[in-house]
């Protein structure tokens, strides 16, 4: 498995049975391919209901996927995915990664202070250039329990570019993204919770502070076929756009937005704001359906301090894999994301409690045995189950995921994740929101046995800690408030049950908030 040129061609291969994969899927129940003619006005109205996004087409029966250039109309039928500008116009969800996320959200068409500048965003757009620049507070108290009682601020300054070389140059389907952060600040969970940063509180505190720019991703994105087939190739998080959910940030624990951060957390399935060589395609047969496979480097250096250290010298390679449907259901077109994933990470890891010759490490004194492959699948699903209004996303929604470690290597064994959001209850205020999540993390089995030895033997525990670690949970209640245009304001309370996954100190309670100002 540590062949470039074996993993390149696995990578292919993947790519290439996605497509009738995704097919196989649609097939008789869902699939339908566009006539071959058309009437000019069945056309103009066809492209109207592609570029809502919202809209059903006709369906037709065809004759077989391979015949007559099925595959030509297979891969043009009517669009699922949004464009990335058409992403960065509707405005930017309630996470931090704003742009990143190609969901659609229910905010005002420029959703900024500034609007769009007297015009002069608006007309950049129209050429091609299109830009970010965001600032988010996330501060937040321990109030009752923990280690002590105290208050952490930190901030995140997110600018970021995108160039759409069809508008400037007139190459049909290709863009190129690129997104760095700056970060400050303190962290709540070790300065006043535990003595581990194994829960973080505050999504926006980590890699990337004391740095003026810290580059998040730099890559290309190559669409073909109406959007059906898309390519991105750069440096860029391997779970970027794997096993992560807009809706999970609605929270501002990292546990919950925006990916199960027990299944990245210490593992070369890099996530934000650490970038790797890498390159995805994502299909988008129609039908809501979508399946997505990436090869990444594991990188010794992840782009240094700052990100912009290029060199290729890799440990191994990253492969990620996701399929998902994305169906609206009822006359309310009650919309839904389910999705299955996983990943496999081919680098080599010690082993946190088995040593070389088979015996636990503290009796053998010697170094783990080694790990030579691991990884790591999960299930996801949000639906809406109730509207409120016509606004995309104005009613309730039921958020679900759980996931699985596979390797002895990890940190944590599996994560399980339940929500609720309720948005656009108070007609005046469709953009409002309130949200609760639980949260429960297990360590793995592996690190608390080598704890449960080292507290026997009187030995300093793994990890820091002064007793054997098990599981957490977490409970978040969540307000999105959008206060003024491009202003938004989240009063936050989060209830962490073990802090630093034991008993050492009482259940905490923190308050605090995020303020998010994009300008």
């Amino acid at each position: 498995m540590k062949n470039p040129k074996s993993i390149a061609i696995i990578f292919l291969a993947i790519i290439v049975l996605l497509i009738p994969f995704a097919h196989s899927l649609a097939a008789d129940v869902l699939f339908t391919t566009r006539p071959a003619t058309v009437s000019p006005q069945r056309e103009k109205n066809v492209s109207k209901r592609q570029e809502q996004n919202h809209e059903e087409t006709t369906e037709h029966h065809h004759n077989g996927f391979w015949d007559n250039g099925s595959i030509v109309l297979f891969m043009e039928k009517d669009n699922a995915a949004a464009s990335s500008q058409q992403r960065q116009r509707t405005g930017m969800a309630a996470s931090a990664l704003g742009s990143a996320w190609p969901e659609i959200r229910i905010v005002p068409k420029d959703d900024r202070i500034f609007g769009t500048l007297g015009g002069l965003r608006t007309k950049l757009e129209s050429h091609g250039f299109a830009f970010t620049l965001t600032y988010l507070n996330e501060s937040l108290g321990d109030v009752a329990g923990g280690r002590k009682r105290g208050f952490a601020y930190s901030h995140q300054v997110v600018m970021g570019t995108d160039l759409d070389f069809e508008k400037m140059i007139g190459v049909k389907g290709l863009s190129f993204h690129m997104l760095g952060i700056q970060r400050a600040g303190r962290n709540v969970a070790t300065d006043y919770m535990g003595v581990t940063s194994l829960i973080q509180p505050q999504e926006d505190y980590g890699a990337g502070g004391n740095v003026l720019y810290k580059l998040v991703y730099m890559y290309f994105e190559q669409s073909l076929f109406n959007k059906k087939l898309v390519i991105d190739f750069g440096r860029m998080p391997a779970n970027m756009k794997f096993g992560t959910s807009y809706l999970g940030c609605y929270a501002l624990n990292m546990i919950t937005c925006a990916h199960p951060s027990g299944l990245s957390n210490v593992t070369k399935w890099r996530s934000w704001p650490f970038s790797q060589w890498g390159i995805m395609a994502r299909v988008n047969p129609g039908a809501h359906l979508y399946a997505q496979a990436g090869l990444y480097e594991v990188s010794p250096t992840e782009g240094g301090r700052a990100g912009f250290n290029f060199s290729f010298a890799q440990d191994g390679f990253v492969i990620p894999m996701e399929i998902g449907w994305q169906p609206e259901f009822g006359k309310g077109k009650m919309t839904g994301h389910y999705k299955l994933g996983g990943y496999v990470d081919t680098s080599n890891h010690p082993d946190p409690f088995t040593s070389i010759d088979g015996r636990p490490k503290p009796i053998s004194q010697l170094p783990g045995k080694t790990e030579r492959q691991r990884g790591a699948w999960y299930v996801g699903a949000d639906q809406m189950v109730f509207r409120y209004g016509k606004a995309a996303n104005q009613g309730i929604i039921l958020y679900g995921l759980a996931g699985w470690n596979m390797g002895a290597s990890l940190p944590n064994q599996s994560q399980y994740t339940l929500g609720i959001i309720s948005q656009g209850m108070f007609p005046a205020r469709i953009t409002d929101a309130i949200s609760f999540f639980w949260t429960r993390q297990v360590v793995n089995r592996k690190i608390t046995r080598m704890q449960e030895m080292q507290s026997d033997m009187g030995l300093p525990l793994l990890g820091g800690v002064s007793k054997p670690q098990s599981s957490f949970q977490v409970l978040e209640l969540t307000y999105t408030a959008f206060v003024s245009p491009g202003v938004k304001f989240f009063p936050d309370l989060q209830y962490i049950i073990h802090p630093d996954a034991n008993r050492v100190y009482p259940n905490a309670l923190l308050a605090g908030f995020r303020l998010l100002a994009q300008f």
